[in-house]
Parts: C-alpha cells; sequence; structure tokens
C-alpha cells in the first residue's frame, strides 16, 4: 500500500510538471507580446517571450525539426521503459526521473505543436530571462528547469549510490 502511494506520488509529479509547464507557457504566449519582457525582480529575472525553433542553448535545428521531434517522443517511450525498470530496483531515481520526464514531454508537445498548421507555434516557448544588465543567460521554461534539476539529482544520486557500493565491497 505505502509503495503504491509511493508511486503514485512521482506519476503525479510528472503530471503537475506538464500541467505547471503548460499553463505557464500559455499564460505567457496570451499576455506577453513576442520579444517582449516584464519585469519580475528588477533586471535580474525578467519574463521575456521567444520560441525556441532549435534544442537546448538555442541551437538551431529547424531544418530537422520533424526529426527532433520524432527523436524526442523516442526518447520520452524509452524514458519511460526506464523508469518503470527501476522504480522496484532503484527507487531512489524515481523523483529524478520523474521531474526528466515531466520536462521532456512539456517541450515535447510544444514541438509537436509546430507541425500542426494554425496551432500559433513556431518553436518551443521559453520565457524565464536571468542576468545582469545585457549579461544574459538563455532564456528557458519550467520544463528545462524540470529536466535540468531532475538530471542533475540523477547524477548526484548515482555517486552518492556508487560510492556507498564501493565502500560495502571494500569492507566484505
Amino acid at each position: 500500500m505505502l509503495n503504491s502511494l509511493f508511486q503514485n506520488r512521482f506519476s503525479f509529479l510528472i503530471g503537475f510538471v506538464i500541467f505547471f509547464d503548460q499553463i505557464t507557457k500559455y499564460l505567457v504566449k496570451k499576455f506577453i507580446p513576442y520579444y517582449d519582457s516584464i519585469s519580475i525582480i528588477g533586471d535580474y529575472i525578467r519574463f521575456t517571450f521567444i520560441e525556441n525553433s532549435g534544442i537546448a542553448f538555442g541551437i538551431d535545428t529547424s531544418d530537422f525539426h520533424v526529426y527532433i521531434t520524432i527523436l524526442t517522443v523516442v526518447a520520452i517511450i524509452v524514458l519511460f521503459f526506464y523508469y518503470f525498470d527501476i522504480k522496484s530496483k532503484e527507487p531512489q531515481l524515481v523523483l529524478p526521473l520523474s521531474l526528466i520526464i515531466g520536462g521532456a514531454i512539456g517541450n515535447a508537445i510544444d514541438r509537436i505543436l509546430v507541425l500542426v498548421p494554425d496551432s500559433g507555434y513556431n518553436g518551443v516557448v521559453d520565457f524565464i530571462d536571468l542576468g545582469i544588465n545585457d549579461f544574459r543567460w538563455y532564456v528557458f521554461n519550467v520544463a528545462d528547469t524540470s529536466i535540468t534539476i531532475g538530471a542533475i539529482l540523477y547524477i548526484l544520486l548515482q555517486y552518492s549510490y556508487n560510492k556507498k557500493d564501493n565502500a560495502k565491497s571494500r569492507n566484505i
């Protein structure tokens, strides 16, 4: 019973990340004109509406959008298989994988909508703009944040898990 509740919580997390990502993108598209910015915390944090037709860090892949979209969907399917495979073997990895899967699906929705005529999408909606004056980081979104946090957690947990495993094998 407890294990089922634990697993459902992470399934909920995937859905929450997707919902929060899509609702924030919808609100940005509705209320912020393209390339306009709204100051959130001075010049440090702004919401700037852009659409990224490429991949991470604005790398242009617009000529290959269909292939990138297919690759994204395949990667999500592989992540789901991995998620269901490890949830009983390595339950500590379920949280980071939930964040990664939720973020990947959030961005995949935008990529798929680009392929739908008259959807109004020209790329993945990005809007979180961090920096100082003219020194700005790449503009990103909630899905990107979820993927990044999930990946960092995954690496840290794998590192600590492997470190404990190595310590046990030396003590045996």
